[in-house]
């Protein structure tokens, strides 16, 4: 056997089935074995896969045993020259390891090899190629100076920026997502430390991979497509954290006397600095900029009022104070259309501030209308201390962004504009996946790839061209007449403030991710629920709450009315404070988007008729009201079902 390939899964089957297809298309001519240990995935990956890959041995663990673990218990049935540890959520070119191989087989000092990486954006991964973690390297890795100076030598020597990512180099460490070297070495070596976790394992593999006389290195003549990078966001603190841990344990099997005294200093110290970092950007959040907005609000009407008073009312200041007595209610206001418009969804939106805004300043007016003669001030300082306010929350939100203290999120994605790169079938294929994620409006139409011209808005050689002509923000290729290969070298051609997607013809699903830390997405006739889109979540909390409010607002007569109404009253309460929400599943389904536990379910019958559903059907019928969701069902449902809300 020339060559084992093995994979460990958690909870990425669609991201693995689009691997495999691709690693099925790499070992043809070779002589190689495909090995995926499951560490006990939630996602029902095994049976989602065994069945499509009957060529691949899948090994299902009952517990998350950790990377290095489950790698070496798939380590122990391998039987292959060559061994290649490679990630789920990557995408490998056709003659990827071939070439590998021949590298191998004609550098002679060759002990293990790491290869060029870029995200699903096509950007290049730095962890492609490191240094082994020195005090000052990870000192300088964790408090972000690597990330300002990305290739100088001094800085950035972790990453080792300073070479070229375009030629191979010897190096210190590769990455897990993709580690080969020889079946004898690892024998020799003993496979991966288990006693790292996350982070860390290939770092040590790598260090005592070199001891034994061999070189690492970094291969640029292929390129990998590797989508989530790590599992835990980089700019986390609880990253920093893992990634101390794992470093200090490295440090201590590794080196004696002072050098891990310096380590674990210099790595306390950039934990201190990131975690104020990290303090300061949490606060950044929906709730951070809501607080931020109440006081920007306060201070722009008061400011317009004392502007007001200096040179419209010459001086004569109001009889009441309407900065404590009108921005209160102005306030609640905004920040209700501010949350039902989605401001806080994307924290970088001006248009939904200035929407917010408006809704605020016209209910202001309509609340200042209703006042007594005695209580009125001025419409003006409402008009303008709205809008004052409106240009400083849009301008300190594009002041925060700049600093990359907020970003825009993607839902804008859903109107940005699309095209598929694909023969006519493979296109009408993954039009139909689209349309069931109702997105297929967004797809303007088909790129060509050979000389299937009819129908097609352009041909491969023009997708620069088409994607500048039509502003096309996305582009999803398909893999089939089309090889990995071709789509690697296309997406690292292609200016990178375009989303790239991917559709195996065999697979049912398309998947992307523009972001190495970003969770990625997936479209699939197994995933698409409605009620998974933030403003159906939005709006099914906004029901939650109006109702619970409703019921605790006018109690006395649902206690008349209702079967058991001071039950009603503790249900509304238990909504109220997030614990329960009025309508949802038949039957617990871990793979349906989660929700609270509910007072009732979607689907009411007539209990006269003593008929009693299966939980077959029941399940089915949970999984259509999660794909076909819309706030106002719920509406209907809590409405007509009053009388059992007690219930």
């Amino acid at each position: 056997m020339q060559l084992s390939i093995i994979i460990v899964n958690y909870n990425v089957k669609y991201f693995l089935q689009q691997c495999l297809y691709a690693v099925n298309k790499a070992i043809q001519g070779l002589q190689a074995e495909v090995i995926v240990v499951d560490n006990n995935s939630t996602d029902g990956s095994v049976a989602y896969l065994q069945e499509k890959f009957t060529w691949v041995t899948f090994i299902q663990n009952t517990e998350n045993k950790g990377f290095g673990k489950a790698n070496n218990i798939a380590l122990q049935q391998a039987t292959g020259k060559y061994i290649l540890f490679l990630n789920p959520d990557t995408i490998v070119p056709e003659d990827c390891f071939e070439k590998c191989i021949s590298f191998f087989e004609t550098t002679k000092n060759c002990g293990a090899l790491g290869i060029k990486m870029i995200d699903g954006k096509g950007n290049f991964l730095p962890e492609s190629k490191r240094s082994f973690p020195a005090p000052l390297t990870s000192f300088f890795k964790l408090v972000g100076l690597a990330y300002l100076f990305p290739t100088s030598k001094l800085f950035n020597k972790y990453a080792l920026g300073y070479l070229d990512k375009n030629n191979n180099h010897e190096v210190d460490v590769l990455a897990g997502a993709f580690l080969m070297t020889t079946k004898e070495l690892l024998d020799k070596i003993g496979g991966f430390d288990e006693t790292f976790f996350m982070y860390g394992e290939d770092v040590d593999l790598s260090y005592r991979l070199q001891q034994t006389g061999f070189k690492n290195y970094y291969f640029s003549e292929s390129t990998i497509i590797h989508f989530k990078g790590e599992s835990t966001k980089r700019g986390s603190l609880n990253y920093v954290k893992m990634f101390y841990e794992a470093m200090s344990i490295f440090v201590s099997k590794h080196f004696k006397g002072s050098s891990v005294a310096l380590f674990s200093t210099s790595i306390k110290m950039a934990i201190w600095l990131r975690a104020l970092l990290t303090l300061i950007k949490s606060f950044f959040t929906r709730l951070g900029l809501a607080i931020i907005d109440t006081i920007v609000i306060f201070l722009s009407i008061w400011a317009v009022k004392k502007v007001w008073v200096v040179f419209i009312r010459q001086g004569n200041d109001f009889i009441q104070d309407i900065v404590f007595k009108i921005t209160p209610v102005y306030v609640i206001v905004f920040l209700l259309a501010a949350a039902l418009a989605g401001m806080y969804d994307n924290l970088y939106k001006p248009v939904k501030a200035l929407a917010a805004t408006f809704i605020a300043v016209i209910a202001g007016l309509a609340v200042y209308s209703l006042l007594p003669e005695t209580l009125r001030f001025s419409r003006g300082v409402i008009l303008f201390g709205g809008i004052f306010s409106a240009v400083m929350m849009i301008f300190y939100r594009f002041v925060l962004k700049q600093l990359n203290f907020i970003k825009e999120t993607d839902e804008d994605k859903k109107m940005q504009q699309t095209i598929v790169v694909g023969s006519i079938n493979e296109y009408n294929q993954a039009m139909s996946l689209l349309q069931t994620a109702h997105l297929q409006e967004r797809v303007l139409g088909r790129v060509a790839i050979e000389n299937e011209n009819n129908n097609a808005i352009g041909e491969l050689n023009q997708l620069q061209k088409i994607a500048d002509t039509f502003a096309i923000r996305e582009i999803i290729f398909c893999a089939g007449t089309l090889s990995y290969k071709k789509i690697i070298e296309q997406i690292q051609l292609l200016t990178h403030n375009i989303s790239f997607k991917f559709f195996e013809t065999n697979s049912n699903c398309i998947i992307g991710s523009d972001s190495k830390t970003a969770t990625g997405e997936i479209v699939s006739f197994d995933t698409n629920y409605n009620i998974n889109t933030s403003y159906q979540k939005r709006m099914k909390l906004f029901v939650d709450i109006a109702f619970a409010l409703i019921i605790l607002f006018t109690f006395p007569v649902h206690i008349v009315f209702m079967k058991d109404g001071f039950n009603a009253i503790k249900n509304a309460v238990l909504v109220l404070i997030g614990k329960k929400t009025w309508i949802g599943y038949n039957v617990p389904n871990q793979h349906l988007p989660q929700l609270k536990n509910s007072i009732i379910a979607h689907n009411t019958f007539n209990t006269k008729n003593n008929y009693t559903l299966n939980e077959t059907v029941l399940s089915k019928m949970d999984i259509l009201y999660a794909k076909e969701y819309n706030w106002l069902q719920d509406v209907r449902i809590i409405t007509s079902n009053y009388r059992n809300l007690g219930s």
